[in-house]
């Protein structure tokens, strides 16, 4: 008599594509593509913001856009400079200075 205890395996969590993994080999993981340019939105969630401070640093020219026909939208790399810039001058850019 079999004295242990039969556990069922768990199932193969499903896929993307609603089938379970295949056996072979796994196939390289791609990273999304890096995207050039952001939101305004998007700019906001990355510096942990409101979207209201992303548009008063366009209109203070503190923070370049890009016209695309009716959207704004933000460069990449022009974020990064904004925020290497934020790093290099005491004090916090994004608060109201009106607020002192």
């Amino acid at each position: 008599m079999d004295t242990h205890a039969h556990t069922p395996a768990a199932p193969t969590a499903p896929t993307t594509t609603g089938r379970a993994p295949s056996s072979s080999p796994a196939a390289p993981v791609i990273a999304a593509p890096v995207t050039m340019l952001l939101t305004l939105d998007e700019v906001a969630l990355e510096l942990r913001c409101a979207r209201r401070s992303v548009e008063r640093q366009i209109t203070r020219h503190r923070l370049a856009a890009v016209h695309v026909g009716r959207s704004v939208r933000i460069e990449r790399r022009e974020l990064e400079r904004y925020v290497a810039q934020l790093s290099d001058q005491p004090g916090d850019q994004l608060s109201d200075p009106r607020r002192g």
